[in-house]
């Protein structure tokens, strides 16, 4: 009896600690985070699994903490930003992923413009 109880535990912490990794994680960005780039014509974040398109995205802004509209797409378990063109300086992405276990995780990376 304790042996079959022994098991159930574990295989309960394994379910519970399975879906807590379960999140639609930041695994890489084009530019990365602190690189120095010529102007991105496109901003892309890849993530560890499909995103909510209706409760996903990223904003961009300059180093003054400004907004910087720019058009943006989710899509799979990727978020692009399509900058026109940015001046050399430090700019900022901020996004948030929810994937298919519905929770939110946000985070932020920046990097640099040079001419």
């Amino acid at each position: 009896m304790r042996a079959i109880l022994v098991s159930i535990v574990l295989a309960a912490a394994v379910c519970v600690s399975a879906s807590a990794w379960a999140h639609a994680r930041l695994k890489s960005s084009e530019p990365s985070a602190n690189a120095s780039v010529k102007s991105p014509s496109l901003i892309r974040m890849n993530f560890s699994e499909n995103l909510e398109p209706a409760f996903s995205g990223a904003t961009l802004s300059d180093a003054t903490g400004k907004t910087i509209p720019v058009p943006a797409s989710v899509g799979g378990a990727t978020i692009t930003l399509m900058p026109l063109s940015l001046k050399p300086g430090a700019y900022k992405v901020t996004w948030h992923s929810v994937g298919h276990d519905t929770h939110k995780i946000t985070g932020n990376f920046g990097f640099k413009v040079v001419p």
